[in-house]
């Protein structure tokens, strides 16, 4: 990284966008307030989240930030964001390997998956429009992810399973028939509480997928968020740091989320239990949150373990930036409405190459070899793994709760996709896509509608939580953990529900007919998938055991979805993180101690709203937290009929003339750097289709690796440099991104449980002790239960 990028340069860059927004949200101020006067009035949700102070600086620094970084070299930028950030004390991190034969797993899978799309370009093998199968399974470095959780929370679940273990060992378990059948819960999730107060009964895990285009950011940017999920969710997560583009273009990130879900599905020895998928929910912003529905349709089309539930936050899910709102105003965002463009350096701009032909205003068309995305060259941008909104069908998934930011440039495509999955056929792919990829249309009419809930947070930006500390971001992260922890209590009760099907079934045939065989097989978590080494290939999956709960599909039905919301919880725990804000703490409070379902302000319950006849259940939601309910489909732009034929396509007249004004005026700013690093591109290129791209095992018939992409190069040197901005572990450490964090981290700090290490454990330690004597007391002074037959 270049002395130019930096802590100290990012903090000159941002400072004067500091004080200037403090002034001119002083000044602004009875304006402001005279104008959210007039919305209430008028029936309108009142003031935006830029009436908050540290809302509209924070926003405005991302977006100067953003502005400050594109006059570096991406490498720069990746490298920046990648530095490291000390772990708070309250905070467990978990740094661990996914091993390789997972890895070859997955790869097996997803090249499978891959050739099943027809592209019409290449006689019906969707892998050679991606260059192939092998190119994309090249890697700089092993593949890590990070266990985070609450550090309380880990010594509490490890305590208590050190107390279970030894009661275990004086007292045997019930062999009554219906223990046989019982999940085995994991043993590390005892007693501990989520944001409802309640307690969790059984594993919880969240497989997070961290955002930031695809390109830049890090679980080191990203942790303070995830930790907060998991906290409120009561659970852990799993954060795989995946690798990025352009070094590492479509599918290569892919690829990675999906071993890391096979790593928890089916753990090596030594490692983790295996979790069921049913305690596990996929959650992800922008990049991330596009990657978890893609991973979702992967999973779908596979027969792989479907999880409970998928938590998005701005997922971004067209590439081809073809909704009306990303062509809008940007003065509520800080997405550059232009697209990103960088200093031309060795990783980015690709040569031309790979490209798609446009039609323009004029009704000329227009070849264009520019690599748009840094995640996939153009001729990709329409593929329905990399712009989900141009998949057959959305239906068939587990149940999804989509946020959205009201003011950012992303909320027409994520509104749309919410409605697709709830209803597949109205909102079916354009027939120009059905053109391009043929094998679409026979899913259009397949799958079911997916349960959808949609919440627009009035005003917001892309990922408001990243401003964790704004009332946006805090509402967003209550909505986030309500519907997780819905998810993982009605998945847990269906499970249940099958489990004492298969039972009752089974009991009812062994009453009658006298038998010695052992009967169908207990679902536990070793009964996920068990990959073999043949790639792609599964044997003995709960989908085709004699257990008959197929895990393959959506397994929260609306018995258990009504259940969930039954569930009680202890109010007087509820934790109420914006309760100091002066104009809302009274209304949390009362809502906390109102025994019925919300539906007006959101808080943490665990309680989903029922879905009636339909499969969505579309909110808006003010700054204040107050949901009422989305207009009518007829009003909603981005759900309008006539934009179905340009949906997930690039036109002329679209977002592109944006992307290429800045782009002529980016080539003539650094004409020299872009001369120079294009002769050495071009020239590398040359030998790597003579003698043999990065690896020198490729087949130059079947692999073409992509024109950004560090498979590509022939100069292994050089693609070393290229690639040690998201290779190579940074050792020092990011001033800017730890104040950052400290400013996000203030709830989770209040929630501690102690101010080190060492008071924690002595804490929780003291109230498992005293929970453990309570509950021997309880057991002593309750009566013998009588004896069979009596």
């Amino acid at each position: 990284m270049s002395p130019g990028f930096g802590t100290p340069s990012v903090a000159l860059a941002t400072t004067p966008t500091v004080i200037s927004t403090f002034f001119s949200h002083v000044i602004n101020t009875r304006r402001r307030r005279s104008k959210a006067r007039q919305s209430l009035k008028d029936g309108g949700p009142g003031g935006g989240p830029e009436d908050q102070l540290s809302y509209e600086e924070g926003i405005k620094v991302v977006r100067r930030f953003l502005e400050f970084a594109s006059t570096h070299g991406v490498e720069e930028v990746q490298a920046f964001t990648a530095m490291r950030v000390p772990v708070p004390h309250w905070v467990r991190r978990e740094v661990v390997t996914i091993p390789q034969d997972v890895i070859d797993q997955a790869a097996g899978i997803l090249s499978k998956h891959l050739g099943s799309y027809w592209p019409s370009v290449t006689d019906g093998d969707g892998r050679k429009m991606v260059g192939g199968e092998k190119w994309w399974q090249i890697r700089g470095k092993s593949l890590e992810g990070e266990w985070i959780e609450m550090q309380k929370d880990y010594v509490r679940r490890t305590a208590l399973a050190a107390h279970a273990a030894l009661a275990a060992d004086g007292k045997a378990k019930s062999s009554s028939e219906r223990s046989r059948y019982d999940p085995r819960r994991g043993a590390t999730m005892s007693s501990v509480r989520d944001g409802s107060g309640a307690n969790v009964a059984g594993e919880r895990v969240i497989l997070y997928i961290h955002g930031g285009a695809f390109f830049f950011s890090s679980l080191d940017t990203h942790r303070y968020q995830i930790q907060r999920h998991a906290r409120k969710a009561g659970a852990r997560a799993f954060a795989p740091s995946y690798r990025l583009a352009p070094q590492y273009p479509f599918p290569c990130g892919l690829l990675d989320a999906l071993a890391s879900y096979l790593f928890l599905l089916h753990p090596p020895p030594g490692a983790h239990a295996p979790i069921l998928p049913s305690s596990i929910i996929f959650m992800g912003d922008s990049a991330g949150g596009g990657m978890c529905i893609s991973l979702l349709i992967l999973i779908r089309e596979m027969g792989l373990p479907m999880p409970a539930g998928a938590s998005l936050v701005s997922p971004w899910v067209d590439l081809t930036h073809s909704m009306p709102s990303i062509s809008g105003p940007d003065e509520g965002d800080y997405i550059p409405s232009s697209g990103f463009h960088y200093k031309p350096s060795a990783a980015w701009p690709p040569l031309p190459g790979d490209g798609i032909t446009i039609t323009m205003p004029d009704g000329s068309e227009q070849h264009f070899d520019e690599q748009v995305q840094m995640y996939c060259p153009n001729n990709l941008l329409t593929h329905p793994l990399v712009s989900p909104v141009n998949a057959g069908s959305l239906g068939g998934l587990c149940p999804l709760f989509i946020m959205a930011g009201g003011g950012e440039l992303l909320r027409d495509e994520i509104i749309y996709l919410a409605h697709k999955a709830a209803d597949p056929i109205t909102y079916r792919p354009s027939d120009l896509l059905l053109e391009q990829y043929p094998d679409q249309a026979g899913m259009i009419k397949k799958y079911k509608p997916t349960k959808v809930h949609l919440q627009v947070f009035e005003g917001c930006c892309h990922v408001a939580p990243t401003l964790s500390w704004t009332r946006g971001a805090k509402y967003m992260y209550r909505a986030a953990a309500n519907f997780n922890i819905w998810a993982y209590t009605a998945a847990a009760k269906a499970l249940d529900m099958h489990v004492h099907h298969v039972h009752h079934k089974h009991h009812t045939k062994h009453s009658s007919v006298s038998s010695t065989s052992s009967g169908p097989s207990p679902i536990t978590p070793n009964s996920a998938p068990a990959f073999t080494s043949e790639p792609g290939s599964m044997v003995d999956t709960p989908a085709t055991s004699t257990s008959a709960v197929d895990l393959s599909k959506p397994l929260i039905n609306p018995a258990a979805a009504v259940a969930a919301n039954r569930e009680e919880v202890c109010q007087a725990d509820v934790e109420s993180e914006a309760s100091s804000d002066s104009d809302e703490g009274s209304s949390v409070a009362n809502e906390a101690l109102d025994p019925v379902p919300p539906t007006g302000v959101v808080s943490v319950r665990g309680a989903e709203p029922t879905f009636g006849e339909g499969s969505i259940v579309a909110e808006r939601v003010s700054m204040h937290g107050r949901i009422r309910p989305f207009e009518p489909v007829a009003e909603v732009p981005a759900l309008d009929p006539a934009l179905r034929e340009r949906i997930g396509q690039i036109h002329g007249d679209g977002a592109i003339q944006k992307w290429l004004a800045k782009r002529a005026q980016w080539d003539a700013k650094f004409a020299s750097a872009l001369a120079k690093w294009r002769d050495v591109r071009r020239a590398d290129r040359a030998r790597a289709e003579k003698t043999g791209y990065l690896t020198r095992d490729l087949d130059g018939e079947r692999e073409r690796p992509p024109l950004c992409s560090l498979a590509g190069w022939h100069d292994q040197a050089l693609a070393r440099d290229v690639g040690r901005s998201v290779d190579e572990t940074s050792t020092k450490t990011s001033g800017a991104v730890t104040l950052w964090m400290k400013m996000s981290s203030k709830a989770d700090k209040e929630h501690a449980g102690g101010d080190s290490v060492e008071d924690i454990k002595k804490n929780v330690q003291q109230d498992v002790a005293e929970e453990v004597r309570a509950g021997q007391a309880g057991e002593a002074a309750a009566p013998a239960a009588p004896a069979p037959g009596v």
